[in-house]
């Protein structure tokens, strides 16, 4: 299975988020992050600022 590793860049820096996570899901302003044991996280107005399929790295930014 794929996993991947979440992470949100902001002025301070990169911040990890989610490790394992298998899905991400974008309804409307909402993005539902689920991780391989199924917790999910949920974050409004953020935008994909990069996906590295090599690396398994997901970016997130916040929507300005």
């Amino acid at each position: 299975m794929c996993r991947s590793t979440v992470y949100m860049s902001t002025k301070d820096g990169v911040l990890e988020l989610v490790r394992n996570a298998v899905r991400l899901k974008l309804e409307e302003d909402l993005l539902i992050i689920i991780d391989d044991v199924g917790e999910r996280l949920e974050l409004r107005n953020v935008r994909i600022q990069e996906v590295n399929l090599i690396s398994n790295n997901i970016v997130l930014e916040k929507k300005e």
